[in-house]
């Protein structure tokens, strides 16, 4: 019987460790559409137009720059972007992302380079970033950001 119990444990376990795997990965149509929103971040960055805010952020969303104080909700992180684009011709390119998937939840690790050109002249500066997204998908299926935090590095 302990040996039965034993099989069936071992077993168990294999599966779960293998499902969790499944579930982590994420399907490629949760990744595409995860991808979007990203697409549509840097776009809202690039063509400094803080319109698809509320596309992209949950309205709760807890964004956290780096060496500032966390913003609460869209209308802060509305604020927060329309105060770069008023200083900045800012260039966001993600370079790298790897996403995992957990049913309605989703967390992403990404890399990027930010391009910003002083609208009042002087040089540009270029920093490399890394940073955390975690996203939500709602009742609606759209995934949003629910969290966003990142921090500058040299590479």
């Amino acid at each position: 019987m302990k040996r039965y119990c034993l099989v069936v444990g071992v077993f168990l376990v294999i599966a779960i460790v293998s499902l969790a795997g499944e579930a982590v990965a994420g399907s490629e149509k949760e990744k595409a559409a995860i991808n979007k929103i990203r697409q549509m971040e840097a776009a809202s960055v690039n063509n400094a137009d803080s319109a698809n805010i509320t596309k992209i952020y949950a309205k709760n969303v807890e964004y956290i720059p780096p060496g500032e104080p966390k913003l609460k909700g869209t209308d802060a992180v509305r604020d927060w972007h329309n105060g770069l684009i008023e200083k900045f011709d800012a260039h966001l390119e993600y370079t790298a992302s790897d996403v995992k998937v957990m049913g309605d939840w989703a967390v992403e690790q990404y890399e990027a380079t930010v391009k910003m050109t002083p609208k009042a002249g002087g040089d540009a500066v270029v920093e490399q970033v890394r940073g955390i997204h975690v996203y939500r998908r709602g009742e609606d299926g759209a995934w949003k950001i629910t969290h966003d935090i990142w921090n500058y590095h040299s590479p």
